[in-house]
């Protein structure tokens, strides 16, 4: 099944109530219209400075931004954990925003928005929760962690590999590769 969007109140009225595949594909993000799968067609493409590996990404809440993880540039150029945020207002013409660099040197991973905190999953620095209320300015402050590989922030693929934070009860699922499963939950 192909991954898929369903915009239905997104700042682009051009494509309400259609389906949008938003692709990180490696070295650039591929917006389409999937809406007939028998003819998928390319809205836009947009890639970025040093790109390593677009792996995956998340809509803020009111549709309007996207937070990319590269997953390699850290191992690759030794910069900080960066998210490379676009402003996909308009699909046909997204636009690079801005980077936010985090706090460490760990690979960056999966990364959901909920409430206007973007959930990272950070492997060997665990779980970064960062809020995205100020995106429009080009802010982002860390508000929240839980370290779940103390041993370092090294630039590894141990420690997180996933997060979701959408139950109704708060508690938030982590995954670690090398210590399981973890049950959080954010005050």
């Amino acid at each position: 099944m192909m991954p898929k969007l369903l915009l239905i109140t997104g700042p682009d009225t051009d494509y309400t109530d259609k389906e949008i595949l938003i692709g990180s594909n490696e070295n650039e993000i591929v917006i389409a219209d999937v809406t007939d799968k028998t003819n998928p067609l390319v809205i836009s493409t947009i890639s970025y400075a040093n790109v390593k590996y677009a792996h995956q990404g998340w809509f803020t809440e009111d549709l309007k931004y996207f937070i990319l993880g590269d997953e390699l540039d850290e191992l690759r150029l030794g910069n900080k954990t960066r998210s490379i945020i676009f402003d996909f207002t308009d699909l046909d013409n997204p636009v690079y925003h801005f980077d936010y660099l985090g706090t460490t040197n760990a690979i960056d991973h999966n990364g959901y928005v909920k409430d206007n905190i973007y959930y990272q999953a950070n492997y060997t620095a665990g779980v970064r929760m960062i809020d995205v209320s100020t995106v429009a300015n080009k802010v982002f402050s860390e508000v929240g962690y839980f370290d779940t590989y103390p041993a370092n922030n090294n630039t590894d693929f141990n420690g997180v590999w996933n997060v979701y934070p959408y139950f109704p009860s708060g508690n938030i699922i982590i995954s670690d590769i090398d210590n399981g499963f973890f049950v959080i939950r954010k005050k």
